[in-house]
C-alpha cells in the first residue's frame, strides 16, 4: 500500500521546513489497515510533540526593543524561531487499553517514538480476524505484522524542534503604538501537492506615557499582544489496490501573545526582558474520500475524512530575555524563551526610527 502518511508527515514539514515538501518522512501507512480510530490515536500521539513545537514558534520572535517606533518610523526583520521538544515528549507509552486492533509484537518495547524519537526496533500487529472498516464485514485472514513507525533521528542536534520562519514588518503609529504585520510562505516550493503560509498580526504600545512619574525612568516598558497562524495544506491522491484515496491533509496551529516587555539602550546594545502568557492551539485533518479494499475478495469499504485531531496542552506562562544589537540602520537579535517548549530565536532586520 502508498503510505497515505507519508503525505501527512509531508505536509508537517512543509509546515515546520517551509521550503521543502521532500523532507525526510517516516512512512506507516500499515496503521491505517487497523481501522482510523487507531490511525487517529497513533497520529495523535506521534504528532503532538511537532505541533506543540509550532505553536510555540509562533508565539517567539515578535520584538526586540520595548520601545516602539516614532510616527511611521519602521522595521523589516527576518526571524528563526525553534522552539526544543524535551526528552519526555520524544517517545510515548503504547498501553494496550488504549487501541481497539493494535497490538504489540511479543518482545517489543512499549516505549515508542514520536516524529522525533528516533529509530525503533518494536513491531505492531493488526490480529487475523480485524475487520478492515469497523461494520465493514471485511476481515484480515492472517495477522498483519509491520514496523512501528520510527522518528526523525535528532540524537546528535543541540535542539531538537521545527523551525518558524517569519518576515515582519514593523511601522509606528500615533500615540506610541506600533503595529506588526508578519507573514511568511512556501513561494510555491511546495507545487501544485500543497501550500503553507504564516500570518499574524502584533501590537506594541508604550506603558510609560499613561504612569505619572514613569516617563523619568531610564528604561522603555510596553505592552505588547499578537495573534499568529499557520495553515498548510496538502493534496492526497493514492490509488492502489489496496486504498483509493482522494483529499486533503489540512495543518493548522495558532498562538496568541500577551505580553509586558522592558528594554535599555546602552549604546548599540538593548537588553531586553518580557513576561506574560501564550495560549496555543493546533489541529491536524484529513479529509475526502478513503476506499479499502479486500485484494483477495474484491470487496471494498469507503470511510469519508477519516482523521480529526485537535491538539491541546501548548499553553503557558513565558518569560523571554533577549539582547539587540543595532548598527546604524542593520538590527540583529537573539533571545530565549521559558515556555511550554522552550524556544530560541534570532533575527536580522533594518529599523528606522
Amino acid at each position: 500500500m502508498k503510505k497515505i502518511t507519508t503525505k501527512i508527515l509531508t505536509l508537517l514539514m512543509v509546515g515546520g521546513m517551509a521550503m521543502s515538501h521532500t523532507a525526510n518522512s517516516q512512512e506507516f501507512g500499515e496503521i491505517f489497515k487497523g481501522g482510523t480510530a487507531d490511525a487517529n490515536t497513533y497520529l495523535e500521539a506521534y504528532t503532538k510533540s511537532m505541533m506543540l513545537s509550532f505553536n510555540n514558534g509562533l508565539g517567539s520572535g515578535w520584538y526586540n526593543t520595548a520601545k516602539t517606533h516614532k510616527l511611521l518610523g519602521f522595521d523589516l526583520t527576518a526571524t528563526i524561531n525553534i522552539a526544543n521538544i524535551p526528552d519526555g515528549d520524544r517517545s510515548f507509552d503504547f498501553n494496550s487499553k488504549t487501541w481497539q486492533t493494535l497490538e504489540l509484537e511479543s518482545g517489543s518495547s512499549n516505549v515508542l517514538p514520536t516524529a522525533v524519537g528516533g529509530p525503533t526496533t518494536s513491531r505492531l500487529v493488526i490480529p487475523a480476524g480485524t475487520e478492515i472498516v469497523p461494520g465493514s464485514g471485511i476481515e484480515y485472514e492472517d495477522d498483519v505484522v509491520f514496523d512501528a513507525p520510527e522518528g526523525f533521528d535528532v540524537e546528535d542536534l543541540p535542539v531538537v524542534g521545527f523551525p518558524v520562519p517569519a518576515v515582519q514588518l514593523g511601522i509606528g503609529l500615533p500615540k506610541n503604538t506600533d503595529l506588526i504585520i508578519r507573514y511568511a510562505s512556501d513561494f510555491g516550493a511546495a507545487g501544485d501537492d500543497g501550500s503553507f503560509n504564516i500570518f499574524g498580526l502584533g501590537v506594541k504600545h508604550d506603558l510609560k506615557q499613561w504612569i505619572p512619574g514613569l516617563k523619568l525612568v531610564p528604561f522603555d516598558f510596553s505592552g505588547f499582544a499578537s495573534f499568529n497562524r499557520l495553515k498548510a495544506e496538502y493534496d492526497i491522491n493514492i490509488n492502489d489496490p489496496e486504498l483509493e484515496a482522494d483529499g486533503t491533509a489540512v495543518l493548522k496551529a495558532s498562538s496568541v501573545t500577551i505580553q509586558g516587555i522592558v528594554s535599555k539602550k546602552l549604546a548599540i546594545l538593548t537588553p531586553y526582558v518580557g513576561i506574560g502568557y501564550n495560549i496555543a492551539s493546533s489541529s491536524l485533518d484529513v479529509n475526502g474520500t478513503f476506499t479499502y479494499r479486500d485484494t483477495s475478495t474484491t470487496e471494498e469499504s469507503t470511510v469519508n475524512d477519516p482523521i480529526a485531531l485537535e491538539f491541546s496542552g501548548g499553553s503557558s506562562p513565558r518569560i523571554n530575555a533577549g539582547l539587540q544589537i543595532k548598527l546604524l540602520i542593520l538590527t540583529f537579535h537573539a533571545e530565549y524563551a521559558i515556555q511550554k517548549y522552550n524556544t530560541f530565536t534570532a533575527g536580522v532586520g533594518l529599523s528606522i526610527r
